[in-house]
């Protein structure tokens, strides 16, 4: 299907970032269409977050091409490190996150009932008087893509490894609830070094390299281009060729 510009959020074209003398992101080009969830795999260092803070405006490209079609103010954007105030209870932090939103308190109960499965209920309502401090790296890694998912009301959501940490099974839940935005309409880009779970839940992927970026549409595509029986196999192949 021919693309059209009102289907595309974002697009890149010959889209190039150096910092200093360092090229981190080379004559990309590319095109993000709306109410898709859309993967981003790579290396450690191959400028993912550079991307996204691009698209997010916090860094200005040095040259080439960025089209993004929705206004800043409807982009929600979670890095990779989330910090909770160590000293507010979980309660606290979820009422801060639903003020920066204007949320009441009824508003945002509303949308957490509307949203969140039984099991992250239950897991909040267990842990929501703990001091932020005292709960565990991975209780805050999924509560925080979990709340946002739930609390934001924006068209467009990136998230930068939002299931790095999380266990099993709540990693299996904030990806439903990935899900569940992209059936309202919205459009979702996920970065993950979780091979299995990009190829699973995004609709394509992009793999990106510092020679370019690669577009796949689904694991089997990736696995074809690369001649490989393993996601595993396939991101060693394309890290080696890149090297050599």
């Amino acid at each position: 299907m021919e693309q059209t510009m009102k289907s595309i959020v974002i697009s890149g074209d010959d889209l190039t970032f150096k910092y200093a003398k360092k090229t981190v992101l080379n004559s990309l080009s590319f095109s993000f269409q709306r109410g898709c969830i859309i993967g981003l795999l790579g290396e450690n260092g191959a400028g993912k977050t550079t991307l996204f803070d691009l698209i997010c405006g916090s860094l200005t490209p040095t040259s080439g091409e960025l089209l993004i079609t929705v206004e800043a103010d409807d982009i929600a954007y979670l890095p990779q490190v989330v910090t909770f105030p160590p000293a507010l209870r979980i309660s606290e932090v979820m009422e801060m996150m639903a003020c920066f939103q204007g949320l009441t308190a009824v508003q945002s109960s509303l949308c957490l009932n509307r949203l969140w499965p039984k099991a992250m209920h239950r897991r909040y309502e267990e842990i929501k008087e703990h001091r932020s401090g005292i709960c565990s790296y991975g209780e805050k890694r999924w509560l925080a893509p979990a709340a946002m998912l739930a609390l934001c009301r924006k068209s467009l959501f990136i998230l930068d490894e939002p299931t790095a940490g999380v266990d099993v099974q709540y990693r299996y839940l904030i990806w439903q609830l990935i899900k569940e935005m992209k059936n309202i309409g919205c459009t979702i880009i996920v970065s993950s070094h979780i091979l299995d779970e990009i190829g699973a839940n995004t609709d394509y992927f992009y793999f990106l390299q510092k020679s370019g970026m690669q577009r796949f549409n689904g694991m089997q595509d990736f696995l074809t281009r690369y001649q490989s029986s393993s996601p595993d196999e396939a991101f060693i192949k394309a890290t080696v060729l890149e090297e050599n």
